[in-house]
């Protein structure tokens, strides 16, 4: 190492361009005074350096460089730091500085500024880094090769490409049920990024994956087929035996079935089959019992609208459990896509034909990225607030007042507004489509950020769900302590639902940033997607409440990938007394 005041009271010319290019650090030597922030302006006198005094051996030469040159700089505090040690490739940096600095006066005809012991003691330094003058060169030719290289390759002048993919390995268990195979699905993400002011941003993102509707095991395992149409088909029979045996006689009397009466049902094939078979066969029964046709119609009617609504209730609880990142279609498709920009100072709109709510409300430092942190469906959102999250295309604004603590946002989303319907059919799931028709969902969140340790976000969300009115408040909140260890939390509560019930929600973890190794996340969360009040429980089909647990490790190996292995229980699946179910899952994720 070399001492900065040592060579200073030889070569002041040289220390002038060294003080500018020299960063705080060694590490750093190579970046130049417009990029080193701590790097102040050039000296007007060598008394405005703190850190020197007229007593120092080289005051004399600093004042020379002042005088003669006017090219010191010290650091932005008011020091010169002349006794920081430096390389001698450092110092070679300013030496070919200095020796670019002298052609340049020669160049403009200013060569008598340069005197001749100057140029003699310049002469003797090139000579003795002569070696180190022809790295530094090499590099500089080798760096201005490889700019010209990207300058001429690079993707757009005004566009970023970025990309993430996602493979995983998953399988998963559930006792008496048909338990499904071990998979491998992957989820692929290509982003392009443009800027037209730097200001803007207009963002598209395309996916493609592996997946498809019961691509992981907890999907699987809660699907339609499995224990929700096992128990459609004993609440069906025992349903249609009492209002048998009402009309005619006790079945063991006799020791007869259903299924000798021509009346059982687990020979239906699926759970639609299942629905008319009922309802048709009580249809029957009420006239039988002397109902009118009327009053027949309507009991059949109001039996399937209750047992659409308890499937549409099954299917949220199964979305809730779903591995974010799996069942991604295999096509490449529009994913996302929105242009945002500011209306005015601290006021931002977006707008975008293809969107998710989730992308501008209910945000989470530590679990709202299931690359990143959890992977359950239900615990990266509050799913009760943003009704299960589903794409649309709408708007949304974020207005953060004077900078201060308080952020306001909010977003609308038409879930079907590029359909054309003018006729609403409320008998099939479609409903009418279009920017303003069934289904539709609004969101407002009210954002309070006193530190960056601690923020609490009120929401309150709105709209028509499947023909209905659908009215949510929530809460969601993160706190820091310290720099190792995160809390955070989510409510919801639904003042209608599907099916007229009013449930609550809610979900809580704790998430250690870099346990183990830098940049690795240890987490672990609990969650419910549907309390219901005991006035809820439509037919008799719900009798608990789901619980989701999740635990996760996430591994860097490198700045561009990571390994996560990730484990899911989930007791009383499906709000039934059913087995719990487990499901374990290695996520590799790429960046690039």
């Amino acid at each position: 190492m070399i001492n900065l005041n040592l060579y200073l009271a030889t070569a002041f010319l040289v220390l002038n361009l060294i003080t500018q290019i020299l960063p705080a650090t060694a590490e750093e030597a190579t970046v130049p005074p417009s990029n080193a922030a701590e790097i102040g302006n050039k000296l007007n006198s060598v008394s405005q350096l703190s850190d020197v005094q007229p007593t120092d051996w080289a005051f004399q030469a600093l004042q020379s460089l002042v005088e003669r040159y006017g090219v010191i700089a010290g650091y932005s505090d008011g020091t010169f730091r002349g006794n920081r040690a430096m390389t001698r490739y450092e110092f070679a940096a300013g030496l070919n500085a200095a020796l670019d600095r002298v052609n340049q006066l020669t160049a403009a005809g200013l060569a008598d500024k340069v005197s001749k012991e100057d140029l003699a003691t310049l002469q003797r330094l090139q000579e003795e880094f002569a070696a180190e003058l022809a790295t530094l060169r090499g590099r500089v030719d080798t760096l201005e090769a490889k700019t010209a290289e990207l300058q001429a390759n690079q993707f757009s002048t005004t566009t970023k490409l970025t990309g993430q993919a996602i493979f995983a390995v998953n399988a998963g268990t559930q006792a008496d049920a048909d338990n499904p195979n071990a998979t491998f699905f992957s989820r692929t993400r290509l982003n392009l990024e443009t800027s037209f002011t730097g200001k803007d941003l207009l963002f598209t993102q395309l996916q493609a994956g592996t997946g498809n509707s019961n691509n992981d095991a907890a999907t699987f395992l809660q699907r339609e087929e499995g224990d929700f149409r096992n128990r459609l088909v004993r609440f069906g029979e025992n349903l249609l035996q009492e209002n048998f045996e009402q009309l005619f006689f006790p079945l063991d009397t006799l020791g007869v079935t259903l299924e000798d009466l021509g009346l059982g049902l687990a020979k239906e094939d699926n759970v639609d089959a299942i629905r008319d078979t009922l309802a048709g066969t009580v249809a029957t029964q009420s006239l039988e019992a002397g109902a009118s046709p009327e009053e027949a119609l309507r009991i059949r009617q109001n039996l399937i609208d209750a047992i659409d609504t308890t499937r549409e209730i099954n299917n949220f609880l199964q979305i809730n459990s779903t591995l974010d990142y799996s069942g991604a279609s295999p096509d490449l498709n529009l994913y996302r896509l929105s242009y945002t920009f500011p209306l005015f100072e601290d006021f931002r709109v977006s707008v975008f034909p293809q969107g998710f709510a989730s992308d501008y409300v209910d945000r989470n430092s530590f679990a709202n990225n299931s690359a990143g942190n959890f992977s359950t469906y239900g615990l990266v959102n509050n799913q009760l607030l943003l009704a299960n999250d589903r794409a649309g295309a709408g708007a949304a604004i974020s207005w953060n007042p004077g900078k201060s603590s308080f952020t306001i946002r909010g977003v609308y989303r038409a879930q079907q507004a590029g359909l054309v319907n003018t006729k609403p059919d409320f008998t099939n799931s479609d409903k009418q489509g279009g920017l303003f028709d069934d289904p539709n969902l609004g969101v407002v969140e009210l954002e309070f950020l006193p530190s960056k340790t601690f923020a609490i976000r009120l929401q309150y969300s709105g709209g028509t769900q499947d023909g209905e009115e659908y009215n949510v408040v929530g809460a969601n909140l993160e706190l820091a302590l310290g720099k190792k260890v995160g809390l955070f939390g989510r409510f919801g509560y639904a003042f209608n639902f599907p099916g007229n019930i009013q449930p609550t929600s809610w979900s809580a973890g704790i998430v250690f940033p870099d346990f183990l190794a830098k940049g690795a996340n240890l987490g672990f969360s609990v969650g419910q997607p549907l309390i219901f009040q005991e006035k809820d429980n439509l037919l008799g089909f719900f009798n608990s409440t789901q619980t989701n647990y999740e635990a996760f490790y996430r591994l860097p190996i490198n700045n561009n990938i990571s390994v996560s292995p990730i484990l899911q229980v989930i007791t009383d699946p499906g709000n039934s007394q059913a087995n719990t179910i487990y499901t374990g899952t290695l996520r590799t994720v790429f960046s690039f």
